[in-house]
């Protein structure tokens, strides 16, 4: 089996580092032309040079994915520089916050809702002309970048939680709606990934490296996560091999939840 997205147009958010990066980095070199975009102009433009560098076909573009208008100026650009339909969308682009409710202030709460589910919902809002026009002649694909912690998660990340549990929500509805349209949605819910917002977490310990140690061992397989783990997956569901996976969410994270369930 040989996955191939030659002639697609896969537009990531949140690109400029981390998961987004390694997905848009995978989904290049399987074909695509990727659209990389990120809040930061800089490291938008920087994943999109490491792909060319490497022989792909990328763009990097600044967006927010918060912003209405950002998305439908970077969608509105897709349109007129790309000339065709958006093929894939990874909804990616996140942030997080460790703090409880009694610590999560208004402000808090809406910076977390605004960018890990309101911007799920802008961005495939802003795409979805484009992504009809792909649906229509041959399927489009939406994957939208949930977490663990919809589903088993610890304390202290209230807001976190409750954006990524709506994400699987959002994503259950989008495909029924979609889906008539050629347009297939799911969701992946990653573990522990080796990002620069993991490794924040683990350098607020007193022992990061007895910290990763720990973490390592939660997982059926020990160690934590890569982007490109994720990135092969995405791959995997924006392909004709993937056309009855629909309206799923798929856990990746070496056995971590099976552990954090019991």
């Amino acid at each position: 089996m040989k996955i191939s997205l030659v002639g697609k147009v896969a537009l990531v958010t949140g690109a400029g580092s981390g998961i987004g990066r390694g997905v848009a980095q995978v989904l290049a070199k399987v074909g695509a032309h990727v659209v990389a975009v990120d809040v930061n102009a800089a490291t938008a433009k920087e994943t999109a040079e490491r792909i060319t560098r490497d022989g792909g076909k990328a763009t990097g573009l600044a967006g927010d994915v918060s912003s209405d208008a950002s998305m439908i100026g970077v969608m509105e650009r897709v349109a007129k520089d790309l000339g065709g339909g958006l093929h894939v969308l990874v909804n990616n682009a996140g942030v997080e916050l460790f703090k409880g409710i009694q610590d999560t202030s208004y402000t808090d709460w809406d910076k977390i809702v605004d960018v890990d589910l309101k911007g799920v919902f802008i961005s495939t809002k802003a795409g979805l002309p484009l992504l009809k026009k792909a649906g229509g002649s041959g399927g489009a694909y939406i994957v939208n970048i949930a977490s663990v912690h919809a589903h088993a998660t610890v304390p202290n990340l209230t807001a976190y939680a409750a954006a990524k549990g709506g994400v699987v929500g959002m994503t259950r509805s989008l495909s029924m709606e979609l889906g008539p349209l050629g347009i297939r949605v799911n969701s992946i819910s990653p573990g522990f990934v080796d990002t620069p917002m993991v490794q924040r977490w683990l350098n607020s310990m007193p022992n990061p490296q007895a910290e990763l140690e720990r973490v390592h061992k939660l997982h059926a397989v020990p160690r934590i996560g890569t982007p490109e783990d994720i990135g092969q997956m995405i791959a995997f569901l924006a392909s004709g091999y993937a056309d009855f996976v629909v309206g799923a969410n798929l856990t990746i994270d070496g056995g971590l939840t099976n552990r954090l369930q019991h």
